[in-house]
């Protein structure tokens, strides 16, 4: 039976760094299988990646956030973005790297203003007792198989009745080329099944989020 054995005794017991950037690293890994075989794995892994007490391992944030104004259903942010590796546009969440020594929530306030232009305040408490809905996830892998890579969602409120949202103004770099979609979040995963459909990559993390609310909803 498979579960007769332990995958606690597996381990990575060697990392060969192939390929170096400033920003990735192809790493080829020797590991202990749970029988005790030596093994291989290659993976992908962010050179970026900070160890520091505020940062908490956290490579990346993305940002749910919440947008209200007085007599309007909620709203939220999504970004749409060419992305190389696929080869087109992507519908994702606002998102980015935590910069050193960075607090993430930090890093997700900062992202929002960049990419959207809106200025947000956190959303709940990052210490909610039991049975309330932090601020703040803990560090979530996107894709083991492939990467290391983790990231942390961030919830945000933005009162579009305040005046520093009144004229929201990116503040992109040069290579970002980066679109604000406001939608309602009532119904957001079919807004996304209407995206998918249009050819655009919707974020796997993004839908499954969507699913969730919906059938938290009863749908």
């Amino acid at each position: 039976m498979a579960d007769d054995l332990c995958s606690s005794r597996s381990k990575v017991i060697d990392v060969d760094v192939k390929h170096a950037t400033p920003w990735l690293e192809f790493r080829s890994l020797t590991y202990l299988d749970p029988t005790g075989a030596t093994r291989r794995w290659d993976m992908v892994g962010r050179a970026t990646r900070s160890e520091s007490v505020k940062s908490k391992g956290i490579d990346a944030v993305c940002v749910f956030a919440t947008l209200r104004k007085k007599g309007e259903e909620d709203t939220t942010l999504l970004v749409r973005q060419f992305r190389p590796p696929m080869n087109g546009e992507t519908i994702e969440l606002p998102a980015g790297l935590v910069d050193a020594d960075e607090d993430p929530i930090v890093a997700a306030l900062r992202e929002l203003k960049e990419e959207t232009g809106y200025v947000g305040t956190v959303a709940g408490d990052p210490s909610a007792p039991r049975g309330g809905v932090p601020a703040m996830t803990p560090a979530l892998p996107l894709s083991p198989g492939l990467s290391n890579e983790t990231v942390a969602l961030v919830r945000v409120d933005v009162d579009l009745d305040a005046p520093e949202n009144a004229n929201p103004r990116q503040q992109l770099e040069g290579s970002e080329f980066i679109t604000v979609l406001r939608v309602p979040i009532a119904g957001l995963r079919r807004t996304l099944d209407a995206f998918a459909q249009r050819g655009y990559n919707v974020f796997a993390g993004l839908y499954t989020m969507a699913l969730g609310m919906e059938m938290g909803e009863g749908r």
